[in-house]
């Protein structure tokens, strides 16, 4: 059912947003429940203490099954497009990569302000300034991309698909790109040779806080769990950057000059 109407992909994230406010349809459900008395000793209750004590057992034990069976779906329907794009050899929409530069590529992706030095750094840790040339990390002979392999620069078609990306990787900016050059469609998205920022987007409130607006790009140094660890920019409001020192501060203004790239504010 999933691939003739909405992609797997599109599933999981209706399914995940379901899932983020399933907690507040939780309280609604146990509020309404209370009135209506089912965690008291209310006489002549409009509905009967025991019916509405059968209903929360089934909605605490159920639902959770529900959403379960559901990934476990998902997952099976995404395993097994992904079977049959392999077996028929069609994992791109385009499969000459010559076709496609006649083609215009925008998109949308995710990165990370690193460094000493503010860089652009991918969710997959390669770094890159707003005007690269993509490389390969695991093999030196290739010249990007190759369909045998995962180098290149990704973006999706679709800033929703980013914006969710985004939701759950809350330390990245939203960039939209062009894409140049030797590329490769996909359903979602391209990855191509070469890539061009046009512009950043940034969330209005704090990253640490998330409360007050976000003035001030905060250097700090974080760990990795395989690493040493590096330096990451977050922008911060004004209580959140209180104590730290000038040299790892940068305004806004600041921040698109040594990025070389327009700020936007979502």
């Amino acid at each position: 059912m999933f691939n003739h109407y909405v992609s797997p992909a599109r599933a999981t994230q209706l399914v995940v947003k379901l899932i983020r406010i399933y907690p507040v349809i939780t309280a609604v459900v146990l509020g309404v429940l209370y009135q209506l008395g089912a965690f008291t000793d209310k006489q002549n209750p409009p509905v009967s203490r025991e019916l509405l004590l059968q209903f929360l057992y089934f909605y605490v034990g159920v639902i959770p099954l529900i959403f379960i069976a559901v990934f476990i779906f998902i997952g099976n329907s995404s395993d097994k497009e992904s079977r049959i794009r392999a077996n028929e050899n069609q994992q791109f929409t385009i499969v000459d990569a010559f076709d496609l530069p006649q083609e215009k590529m925008h998109g949308f992706k995710l990165a990370l302000i690193t460094g000493p030095l503010p860089t652009f750094t991918g969710l997959t840790g390669d770094l890159y300034e707003y005007d690269a040339q993509a490389v390969c990390s695991l093999n030196p002979e290739h010249v990007p991309p190759v369909a045998e392999c995962e180098c290149g620069f990704y973006a999706y078609k679709e800033q929703r698909d980013a914006k969710f990306e985004r939701s759950i990787n809350p330390g990245s900016y939203l960039l939209d790109v062009d894409l140049y050059g030797i590329g490769f469609e996909y359903e979602r998205g391209y990855r191509a040779e070469t890539q061009v920022v046009n512009s950043l987007t940034y969330q209005p409130r704090c990253m640490r806080c998330k409360v007050f607006p976000a003035k001030t790009f905060v250097k700090s140094f974080r760990l990795g769990f395989q690493g040493p660890g590096s330096w990451e920019w977050q922008l911060r409001c004004q209580v959140c950057s209180q104590g730290v020192e000038t040299d790892n501060k940068l305004s806004i203004a600041q921040m698109q000059s040594l990025l070389k790239v327009p700020f936007t504010k979502q």
